[in-house]
């Protein structure tokens, strides 16, 4: 099925090989407001300590996660929800604050916006629309404070990353909101699922002799999960790139169709960096099977770097209304080979739980 979707992204692509003219990005200098391209995600779901949540606007109306560059944002109504805090807009400081806030700086009596999170059983969003693309804003000029303390986000990476407004609403990145939570947080990428687990949560007592067992059992566990994690954004970074590839045909202007190339150059220069961040990966300790595991990883990073390199440089040539037929045969070769060690990496890194 895979392959199926990588050769119709292929035909759609060739396919969509019309004339455009070119528009110069602008919005790529550096600015506190910056137009860019999102990825909304309602096949990916977020459950809080294993209840699936349905988030919602201040109208009621169901909102998505969405992502940019790797990163998953949420609405600030949402996370301000899952985090239990209330939340409070300054238009004039263009300041969000989260927990304590201008009208409510002890906390006290102030309304926090429960429905903006709802606990909803796995059924409930089975009729969810299909990811698409829109543009959004990143507003480097945000400043979101919690308890009255600045919060700057980064992503895994350690780079900064700013809050996003899209539809009147401000996104923010879900990993920084479990970190303020003090909830650990982990993707499954087989299910599309962000799980954020209550740090608060008990654990069983085991004796000496079992704790040493479990103490060893936890010590291979994690290069499996490391290696996991490495493979999942990989993953994320391939689909997301494929996805606006395939948007640029059918974007209405020509500035559109700029805004698509310049965001799939950052997707390029991230899996450039998680291909070193990869390869420097610590593999002295792995078993094995691990070290198969983290071999096929290797393998897989390249090609997808390469991929998205040629994807790349076909957004350019379409936003300029080049012909870029000549690609084809590059494209189909990396895609394909891409995706043949996309699974011989995610079989070798499952086998190892």
């Amino acid at each position: 099925m895979k392959r199926l979707i990588v050769f119709l992204v292929a035909v759609s692509l060739l396919a969509g090989n019309g004339a455009v003219a070119y528009a110069d990005n602008t919005q790529n200098s550096v600015m506190s407001q910056k137009k860019i391209i999102v990825y909304i995600k309602p096949d990916v779901t977020v459950k809080l300590n294993d209840i699936m949540q349905c988030f919602r606007d201040a109208n009621g109306q169901t909102v998505y996660p969405i992502i940019y560059n790797g990163c998953t944002y949420l609405p600030v109504r949402a996370s301000s929800a899952l985090m239990k805090e209330p939340i409070e807009w300054d238009k004039s400081s263009k300041t969000v604050f989260i927990g304590k806030t201008l009208t409510n700086p002890n906390k006290a009596n102030a309304v926090i916006s429960t429905a903006a999170a709802v606990g909803v059983s796995d059924s409930a969003l089975t009729s969810a629309p299909k990811p698409s693309m829109s543009s959004a804003y990143l507003r480097s000029d945000i400043l979101v404070m919690y308890d009255f303390e600045i919060q700057n986000f980064k992503d895994v990476n350690g780079d900064t990353v700013y809050p996003i407004i899209y539809n009147g609403s401000t996104y923010l990145p879900i990993r920084s909101i479990s970190k303020l939570m003090n909830a650990p947080i982990d993707w499954d990428g087989a299910t599309k699922t962000i799980a954020i687990e209550d740090t608060d949560s008990t654990y069983a007592i085991v004796d000496e002799e079992e704790d040493k067992t479990t103490t060893a059992a936890v010590e291979i566990s994690t290069s499996a999960i490391e290696l996991k994690s490495l493979f999942d954004r990989e993953e994320v970074l391939y689909y997301e790139a494929t996805g606006k590839a395939t948007a640029i045909k059918d974007a209405a202007t020509a500035d559109d169709k700029s805004l698509i190339a310049a965001s799939i150059t950052d997707n390029y220069l991230k899996a450039q960096a998680l291909t070193l961040e990869i390869k420097d990966f610590d593999s002295s300790e792995l078993s094995d099977d691990e070290k198969a595991a983290f071999d096929k990883l290797i393998a897989y990073a390249d090609s997808t770097e390469y991929y998205v390199l040629v994807l790349e440089n076909i957004a350019y040539m379409a936003a300029q209304g080049a012909d870029y037929s000549g690609l084809a045969e590059t494209f189909l070769y990396f895609a394909m080979d891409s995706q043949t060690k996309m699974e011989d990496a995610r079989s070798a890194i499952q086998a190892l739980n």
